[in-house]
């Protein structure tokens, strides 16, 4: 039996005070409730794929999503709406039930992946909830359908790689195409922690020699920080961009510091895919299974840090971490007596950590 609920309005006074009567309420909430059916019926949901893309370039023009951000989500719903024009060309907004949102994901991956990580899945069931919210706000939905896609829980400890790994991996980008950029990308990532997709973003202005600091702008979920250059990073990336066409350190030089194109101009940058596509081979040499990506190298770091007893609130804002969590998670790849150590906060030999692995 359905629980009546009482409202304090008074509706005859409501009217008085519109100056309409109560069957002229009545009619006008009647067709209001026709107009949502017709809009509810009649948008499909290829249109509001379309009309959300345009809605994350008007956040991204007013500095709320980042490129990369943008990106990801263009790239994944592009994948979604080839998949339903192929097999869904008519399905309605309304239509979408959970059982469609779920087979549309599990379709609409990177056709050379086998299995989705729980990451990655839920990074696309963050893209398709965030859509559906959109969808819901907007009318085109009776209900919000994003709360059928629960977040998935990965309890697994990151994938790091040891020092011999490391080394390995090095030896086999030297050995590359190109192998002086790769090796200083490599190094890079190991030697700061940063994400693949920062790496790429960094112009030569970022770079600042004298302080020995990095500038990553908008790095994930919009955020900048600073990020310290260690001697043995440093001297790693000045070689490489000596080797590839910067021969004196000028003020002013705007170019990308990873960049296809050598010179002091330095217009193209280095893809994403490509540096991932460059360890996933490099890995699969060295015999290291999928789980193993490029954030790995991250992963390195961190726990890197954390043996040479780096404190955690240091770390936190070194990788960019706002959730503490995210940081106490390395230390679970430590015995107790070994994690005691690293609270204690002794000085932090990073240049002997380079040196050992470089």
């Amino acid at each position: 039996m359905p629980i009546q609920r009482q409202t304090q309005v008074d509706y005859e006074v409501l009217c008085y005070e519109l100056g309409v009567t109560v069957e002229e309420l009545l009619e006008l909430v009647k067709k209001k409730d026709i107009h949502l059916s017709k809009k509810l019926s009649s948008v499909s949901l290829n249109q509001v794929i379309d009309e959300y893309n345009d809605n994350l370039a008007r956040l991204r023009s007013t500095g709320r999503r980042s490129e990369s951000t943008l990106n990801t989500y263009r790239n994944f719903l592009k994948r979604v709406k080839d998949y339903v024009l192929t097999h869904y060309p008519d399905l309605q907004i309304n239509e979408f039930n959970e059982n469609t949102i779920l087979e549309i994901l599990e379709k609409s991956q990177p056709r050379k992946s086998e299995t989705l990580a729980a990451n990655t899945l839920n990074k696309y069931m963050a893209i398709m909830r965030s859509m559906l919210g959109y969808a819901f706000e907007s009318g085109y939905t009776d209900k919000d359908l994003k709360y059928k896609l629960p977040i998935q829980t990965d309890t697994s400890l990151p994938r790091y790689l040891n020092d011999e790994q490391v080394e390995k991996v090095l030896k086999g980008a030297l050995q590359k195409t190109y192998g002086y950029r790769k090796r200083a990308m490599l190094i890079f990532l190991l030697g700061t922690g940063c994400r693949v997709s920062e790496l790429t973003n960094l112009k030569l202005e970022d770079f600042n020699m004298d302080e020995n600091i990095i500038f990553i702008r908008k790095g994930k979920g919009n955020k900048e920080r600073y990020v310290p250059i260690f001697k043995e990073v440093k001297n790693a990336i000045t070689q490489y961009l000596k080797i590839s066409g910067v021969t004196e350190w000028k003020p002013g030089l705007n170019g990308y510091l990873f960049s296809q194109d050598e010179g002091h101009v330095r217009e193209k940058k280095v893809l994403d895919r490509s540096v991932q596509y460059l360890v996933r081979g490099l890995f699969d040499d060295i015999g290291l299974g999928k789980n193993y990506t490029v954030h790995s190298f991250r992963h390195t770091f961190a726990v890197n840090c954390l043996k040479f007893g780096m404190k955690e609130s240091y770390l936190m804002q070194i990788l960019g971490h706002e959730d503490p969590h995210t940081t106490a998670k390395y230390t679970k790849l430590f015995p107790a007596d070994l994690k005691e150590e690293i609270m204690k906060g002794y000085p932090f030999p990073f240049e002997k950590l380079l040196n050992e692995l470089i």
